[in-house]
């Protein structure tokens, strides 16, 4: 473990969480909430391969488990937008549609992801050696 691993965990973690709540936002300007709400498995897939890439770029050689650490910041990312997103949901429409079922897919959706945008900054950063 290196210096200041748990800041770059935290910081891919919430590069994931703050692209996803911003796309939803912006999406929100011109969109229907219900139409939202069919784009969030994208939305999070984007976010949590990004959170995968970052955390590879930020730690580079100080992990060894890359890709479990990788999962780790694509659930934590997924479960943090979630409770964000039901809350947001909560308060705009004063029900939240977003349910267990949701959530096991946006977490699949989430680990799958963060693994691909891991393995692909593995690669990347191989490739520049």
């Amino acid at each position: 473990m290196g210096t200041h691993l748990p800041g770059k965990f935290a910081y891919a973690v919430l590069v994931g969480v703050f692209g996803t709540i911003l796309i939803a936002l912006f999406l929100a300007t011109f969109l229907h909430l219900y139409e939202i709400l069919r784009l969030v498995p994208f939305i999070i897939a984007l976010n949590t391969a990004l959170a995968g890439y970052t955390l590879i770029e930020k730690t580079r050689d100080q992990v060894r488990h890359k890709y479990l650490f990788s999962m780790g910041a694509g659930i934590l990312t997924v479960l943090v937008a979630y409770a964000i997103l039901a809350a947001m949901l909560s308060y705009w429409l004063g029900e939240s549609f977003l349910g267990p079922l949701n959530l096991l897919i946006f977490l699949v959706i989430g680990v799958v992801c963060s693994e691909l945008g891991a393995f692909l900054a593995v690669k990347y950063f191989k490739l520049n050696e």
